[in-house]
């Protein structure tokens, strides 16, 4: 029994590795809307300038937690800068940063 629930999880996992990310044309949008650029937001990421030039561009695809992070921070900018398109990604995104958790201590590094 315990094999089917590690099925439903992994199925529940690669659901939530989509959806929360809107499509790269609106991703670039938001960055350029805010100002901001391709290396401020890889740094606050702490990944590399490609590696996130590649997420935005949607050739690549972030993993946890910088997936999270950056779904967090586009519905950020969403909710300053407004949304173009199907906004469906929102709601994931805003659920994106875990409540109460501290991230100070995360020592997590890599891509």
């Amino acid at each position: 029994m315990s094999e089917i629930f590690a099925a439903v999880d992994a199925l529940l996992a690669k659901a939530r590795d989509g959806g929360d990310l809107p499509e790269p044309v609106e991703r670039e949008r938001l960055r350029k809307a805010a100002g901001l650029t391709q290396v401020e937001v890889a740094a606050a990421l702490d990944t590399r300038r490609e590696t996130f030039a590649k997420w935005e561009a949607g050739t690549a695809q972030p993993r946890a937690p910088r997936r999270g992070a950056y779904a967090f921070l586009l519905a950020g900018l969403a909710d300053i800068h407004g949304t173009r398109g199907p906004d469906g990604w929102l709601t994931l995104a805003r659920q994106a940063r875990p409540l109460g958790i501290d991230t100070s201590t995360d020592t997590t590094e890599g891509e």
